[in-house]
């Protein structure tokens, strides 16, 4: 079964010769004043001192109603450009007094006056819902990868439809949050550290340490990245959000991709890093453990 998603679910409707509404509101008014000068002037003025006059008028209307820069078509970057000085600078700038006062308080009072942002976390329980309070509840999935360009068109179609089956089965929100972290490889180093010491004196043993401490500098320069996905979806009780994260995992099981749900130990310490990348001593996230 196939599911079709249409595409174009945010293009503005064309109206007229392929156009949008917008563009034929810029397009229009320049048609009409070169029609209206070329109906005025064609008895007086040569055609084609006509055509050079007219030219650069009806190139620039159809850049401000075709050309697009970065997303945003031209006209709304002229109009944005044309309003931008008459903004005052200074508007909601701070009092000169008021900036003396801030820079004559010391680094405790400033501090005093910072207060922690409200989370929109209530707690996590030890299976990994999250309570959001009355927002709902949430759980999140450790999802694996998949590589897409190397797949055929035939398989990039079914991955496509397979994750449009999901979006479309889905009650609550859905969201992916990618990040790259370094690779701990301490368990690794602390395996070869027992093997290495079991093979005794020799070049053996010599060539197990040198190739311990190659991978210990190797991962201390911090290059070396792994990539960590994070599936989050929600419901309105922590059974609907449960179902949805079923609903997660059976998708990743189908594309082939590794898939687990994530309890609270393991959520904290991505919330951690996602906050602290690396590491200051002594961080604590106790309340959202809770």
């Amino acid at each position: 079964m196939s599911v079709y998603v249409p595409a174009d679910l945010d293009l503005p409707d064309k109206i007229l010769f392929n156009l949008t509404a917008r563009q034929v509101a810029v397009l229009a008014p320049a048609a009409l004043g070169l029609w209206g000068l070329w109906q005025s002037l064609a008895g007086l003025v040569h055609p084609v001192l006509l055509l050079l006059a007219s030219a650069p008028i009806a190139a620039a209307a159809l850049a401000l109603a075709l050309a697009r820069r970065d997303g945003t078509t031209l006209d709304r970057l002229v109009w944005a450009a044309i309003r931008s000085p008459r903004t005052p600078l200074a508007a909601g700038a701070p009092a000169p007094g008021a900036v003396q006062a801030a820079l004559a308080l010391t680094g405790m009072e400033r501090l005093a006056r910072v207060r922690p942002v409200p989370s929109p976390v209530d707690g996590i329980d030890p299976a990994g819902v999250i309570d959001l309070g009355a927002a709902g509840c949430a759980v999140a999935v450790a999802a694996g990868c998949v590589n897409f360009d190397l797949r055929a068109e035939g398989e990039r179609a079914a991955l496509c439809d397979a994750f449009a089956r999901l979006l479309h089965s889905l009650e609550g929100h859905l969201q992916v949050s990618v990040m790259q972290r370094p690779v701990d490889l301490t368990g690794y180093l602390t395996g070869l550290d027992a093997r290495a010491s079991a093979l005794g004196d020799g070049a053996l043993q010599a060539a197990a340490q040198a190739h311990r401490a190659w991978l210990a500098g190797l991962v201390a320069g911090r290059g070396v990245l792994a990539r960590e996905v994070t599936v989050v979806v929600t419901g309105l009780d922590a059974e609907s959000a449960s179902r949805a994260a079923a609903q997660v995992e059976a998708f990743l099981a189908q594309i082939g991709a590794d898939a687990r749900r994530l309890d609270r130990s393991e959520l904290s310490e991505r919330i951690r890093f996602g906050l602290d990348p690396y590491g200051t001593a002594g961080a604590a996230f106790g309340g959202w453990s809770q």
